[in-house]
């Protein structure tokens, strides 16, 4: 069985850390979207297992694209620079199921996905 990721990223070198990681997990697919409304559309097409999140995207803000793909029963982990608590909470009372923060280690992101993929 195999899983469908979706990174929602602006950051080509970001993306491209994460694709690497990821494609090395069996059973693991890998799509990614370079701002929100791509990724929602692409979302909405490919039906993601999940989705990694990005808040600062160069269209629309993380948080809406949050509360979109929510609505959709989308799974959604945030990976954001932002250090502010507040935004941290806000994002994970709004339905995201992991918060990390920039930088991260490889095995935090892989311990989110496996969790989130259970």
């Amino acid at each position: 069985m195999t899983a469908t990721v979706l990174y929602i990223e602006d950051n080509p070198t970001n993306t491209m850390l994460v694709e690497r990681v990821l494609r090395a997990r069996p059973g693991v697919a890998f799509a990614s979207a370079p701002d929100g409304r791509t990724g929602l559309d692409r979302a909405e097409r490919q039906l993601p297992d999940l989705v990694l999140l990005d808040l600062d995207l160069p269209d629309i803000g993380g948080e809406r694209v949050l509360a979109e793909l929510r609505a959709r029963d989308i799974p959604v982990i945030v990976i954001s620079g932002d250090v502010d608590p507040a935004v941290q909470r806000r994002t994970l009372a709004n339905g995201a199921r992991f918060f990390l923060v920039k930088p991260y280690e490889i095995a935090d992101l892989l311990g989110a996905v496996d969790a989130s993929l259970q």
